[in-house]
Order: C-alpha cells, then sequence, then structure tokens
C-alpha cells in the first residue's frame, strides 16, 4: 500500500452532500465516470478525486445499490436501506498499492475472496476485499 486513495459515501442527498464537502472542506467538484444521477468525485487541492459519492435516489434506491450489488457481489457490504445512516453510510474505503500480481497472490494465498475490476478509460486496476469487520477495501493499481 502506498497511501490512501479514496473514500466512498452513499447518500440519498447527492446535492447536499456536494454543496457541504465544497462549502465546509474546500473540495472542488470535478469529472465522474458516470452520470451525475449516479454520483459524483470530489477533488482535493491536487486535483485527486479523494471523495467520491454514491447517490440513492430516495425513489427507486434499489437502482444505486444493485449497480454496487452487481460490481462487489458478496463483498458489496451491509446495503439494507435502514444502515445508510451515520458509519453505515461509507461504503468502501481506497488505497492506492502496487504490484497487482503479488497483492493477488496474497489474497488467494489467504483464502481471503475478493473480486477484481479494471477500469480502461482510466488505467485502473482494482482488488476489492473485506476487512474481519466486514468494510469493503478497494485496492487500486494504476
Amino acid at each position: 500500500m502506498t497511501k490512501l486513495d479514496h473514500c466512498n459515501i452513499r447518500t440519498f442527498d447527492l446535492d447536499g452532500t456536494i454543496a457541504f464537502y465544497t462549502d465546509i472542506v474546500d473540495l472542488k467538484d470535478g469529472d465522474f465516470p458516470g452520470t451525475r444521477s449516479m454520483g459524483a468525485w470530489l477533488y482535493d487541492a491536487s486535483d485527486r478525486p479523494i471523495l467520491h459519492i454514491i447517490a440513492i435516489d430516495p425513489k427507486d434506491p434499489e437502482a444505486a445499490l444493485g449497480r454496487v450489488r452487481d460490481r462487489l457481489g458478496k463483498l458489496a457490504g451491509n446495503l439494507e436501506l435502514s444502515s445508510l445512516n451515520g458509519g453505515g453510510a461509507i461504503d468502501h474505503i481506497a488505497f492506492e498499492c502496487d504490484d497487482y500480481d503479488a497483492m493477488r497472490a496474497k489474497l488467494t494465498a489467504r483464502g481471503l475472496p475478493f473480486t477484481s475490476s479494471d477500469v480502461p478509460s482510466i488505467n485502473l486496476r482494482q482488488l476489492f476485499v473485506n476487512d474481519p469487520n466486514g468494510v469493503t477495501l478497494e485496492l487500486n493499481f494504476r
């Protein structure tokens, strides 16, 4: 692991969450690899997207939660609507890492279930694994 990459928050109030973090924490609203209705990325002063926000439409919460479930499978954590408040709104923690093959071998050797994802548009390979508390970790390899 080389550094903390980003945190991800699930929210029923995308606009309010963006407004809070841009006004209070001085993050910048910026490019997001998807439609605005899906979420947002907020950037720090060095133009790094350190806060990812998943928008959950209160009228159709299953759409966003279904995308999370489809991507992460069993590693998605608790997706019950009643849990999406306070600490339960934290979706995952991401670390920037190096040596994708070594990490994949380590997870396999320890018998830890994980999923992988490639995002060619931003030259990114990812591994997702849960910690002993059920917190999803996103391990990013650029």
